[in-house]
């Protein structure tokens, strides 16, 4: 069975880029006869970026291209994630959070949380219950989990959020340190300013404590902090590998393997082949995901990462229903 478990619905902010890339999922929707080099082909697109955009992320017309793409690539298993930094009722879990200071860091933070910040937690659940029949009905399981960030001295305000609703899974990540956001392009540069080695080691105090926490089924793309390319010595970074390795083990808490590396600087999973052969020899549960953020990118790259499964050691992969986890093998 192969399985996608970390797919997103929609991710801001939305830039010409996000727009470029929305254009390619909806590529394939457009009439054959249509050539791309065509006008007529430049006004369907058009209005059909428009009726995307009216309709906004949970909509059946946009979540039916996902259960096509999954098909499309024998995956039989599709868990959607949001993150829980999308939805207007956690603004205030952000605000005293992050750094959104009057500087150039704290503006670039606050605008791009009053970017992506356009949902609520309810539309997102209540939308895809609905639809878990139809896509039963046509072969492909749905599930529903949340993408929590981890914050120290926020775990009551998390434990709200888990209890609100009876997810399939949750997920804990560490998008953030000290306020600062370590996924966005334009602060990218801070990293070149930054003692690395200082940097990983609050990153991986973080990660530590977000599974300590026991809050979480599966901490999601456990090394992500590589994203931008900075990073030092992978030698330097094994003891790290190890203590969360260990942990992970203790609290019995799951990770994945996702693939949503390819499309970053780094240009590898997360975890690294390294790390995840010391969250092998640990036993630690895996699952797959591709960390998607459009249709066109479900099971992306997945049969690579089945061979790296098997080359560290690992034999299975973990799937969640309502919190409970099982084991398939690998075929």
């Amino acid at each position: 069975m192969r399985v996608d478990f970390h797919v997103h619905l929609e991710e801001g902010p939305y830039s010409s880029q996000w727009l470029h890339q929305l254009a390619e999922s909806l590529g394939s929707t457009l009439s054959d006869e249509h050539n791309q080099s065509k006008r007529e082909w430049a006004y369907e697109m058009v209005g059909q970026l428009a009726k995307r955009l009216r309709q906004g992320p949970y909509s059946r017309e946009w979540l039916d291209l996902y259960r096509a793409r999954a098909k499309q690539a024998g995956i039989e298993v599709v868990c959607m994630v949001e993150h829980l930094y999308r939805f207007e009722e956690f603004r205030s879990l952000y605000e005293q959070r992050l750094h959104l200071a009057h500087d150039r860091l704290g503006q670039i933070q606050r605008s791009w949380l009053d970017c992506v910040m356009n949902d609520s937690l309810g539309a997102y659940t209540t939308f895809l219950e609905e639809e878990k029949k139809r896509w039963r009905d046509d072969g492909v399981q749905l599930r529903i989990g949340i993408e929590l960030d981890y914050f120290p001295g926020a775990e009551d305000v998390l434990a709200g959020v888990i209890e609100a609703h009876p997810w399939d899974v949750c997920m804990g990540s560490v998008h953030f340190i000290q306020g600062f956001c370590l996924h966005h392009p334009e602060t990218k540069d801070k990293f070149g300013r930054m003692d690395l080695s200082v940097l990983y080691s609050r990153y991986f105090d973080l990660v530590e404590q977000a599974i300590e926490s026991r809050l979480f089924d599966v901490i999601a793309h456990i090394d992500a902090i590589k994203a931008f390319g900075y990073h030092p010595d992978e030698t330097a970074l094994l003891p790290y590998y190890q203590r969360v390795a260990r942990a992970l083990n203790r609290w019995n808490v799951a990770t994945e393997i996702t693939t949503g590396g390819f499309h970053q600087p780094m240009k590898e999973t997360s975890p690294s082949y390294h790390m995840l052969e010391m969250l092998a020899h640990h036993e630690v549960p895996i699952t797959t995901s591709s960390n998607a953020s459009f249709p066109d990118q479900v099971g992306k790259h997945l049969d690579e990462v089945r061979v790296l499964l098997k080359r560290s050691g690992i034999t299975a992969i973990s799937i969640f229903e309502r919190r409970q986890r099982s084991l398939l093998p690998l075929d």
